[in-house]
């Protein structure tokens, strides 16, 4: 089942061509979550191959506004395409009212529902939660209140060997037992071990997304083990006061904190449109950790179990 991450922008407050503000689209089996929504998002939506109107999940880390001013026209659009399905947002307390007085202003007359949920600031908390996954939120250090988000994958049930099923001519209900894990005793006194009778189910996937963050210990213990982390590596070394000062981190300061959670892989973004490229962040961000790469308008990321 895929497990993707679509960049559509990477950049950091002023946009640049080739690099928008910040949004991304994570697929979880077929699942969409939009996390944040710069300006340029619509047009990424439309240069890439996802599905706006699959989009049911939307995430604001903060009311900063290169993470969601693109959020007011994207709404509009599911409008006038005609969405009647419900859309689940999850952001700021202010941004309800944001949405509302927008709307309002234009005498805008929805045709599709809006779930919005407060995220916590304080706090790490589970925002939605089916039988496939699982949408998190976890405060980061910004000059306004802020969230990450981190996607997991939910625990599959283990497999149970076709050829144990045959051998042993097993029950329904006796199947049924393995998958959760559980011996076998039968009527003829025999066990059917779970570990000899099934198929470890392979580790859930996870993701985690540091919006603007200022360098913090407690982000790397909120996505400690994740596959694939994006983190905001806006400066360089040398900038390293004024990162500090805007509550920004270096691309070395991101690699510390992947290191620190042992994740799989970094991706940095969120890069100042001071550096024409990110060859020399990502050289950086590698002095801490390895492996790491760097965010690209387009970039998608298939997540992948940790080595």
């Amino acid at each position: 089942m895929r497990f993707e991450v679509h960049i559509l922008g990477c950049g950091a407050a002023l946009p640049l061509p080739g690099r928008n503000p910040t949004a991304q689209v994570v697929n979880v089996h077929e699942k969409q979550f939009l996390l944040d929504c710069g300006e340029g998002t619509q047009i990424a939506l439309r240069h890439s191959r996802i599905r706006m109107m699959r989009i049911d999940h939307i995430c604001i880390s903060h009311l900063h506004g290169d993470h969601y001013f693109g959020l007011f026209g994207l709404l509009s659009t599911f409008n006038l395409l005609g969405r009647t399905r419900a859309l689940k947002v999850y952001g700021p307390p202010a941004l309800e009212g944001l949405v509302k007085a927008h709307e309002a202003a234009n005498e805008t007359v929805r045709g599709y529902p809006i779930d919005f949920k407060v995220t916590n600031t304080d706090a790490p908390e589970v925002l939605f939660e089916d039988g496939t996954v699982t949408l998190e939120s976890f405060p980061v250090k910004h000059r306004i209140p802020t969230t990450g988000f981190l996607l997991r994958e939910q625990p599959k049930e283990p497999g149970v060997k076709r050829e144990w099923v045959r051998k042993h001519a097993l029950e329904l209900t006796e199947i049924l037992a393995l998958k959760r894990g559980e011996d076998v005793v039968r009527s003829d006194g025999t066990t059917v071990a779970f570990a000899d009778a099934c198929h470890a189910p392979p580790a859930p996937r996870s993701y985690a997304f540091a919006a603007d963050t200022r360098y913090w210990e407690k982000v790397a213990e909120a996505v400690d083990g994740v596959d694939l982390l994006y983190h905001e590596a806006t400066f360089g070394h040398q900038m390293k006061e004024r990162a500090t000062k805007t509550f920004h981190s270096t691309a070395a300061q991101a690699g510390r904190i992947a290191a620190k959670a042992g994740v799989g892989q970094l991706v940095i973004g969120h890069i100042s449109a001071r550096y024409e490229g990110a060859e020399e962040l990502v050289e950086e961000a590698r002095t801490k950790f390895a492996n790491t790469i760097a965010a690209h308008d387009g970039l998608v990321i298939t997540v992948n179990h940790k080595c």
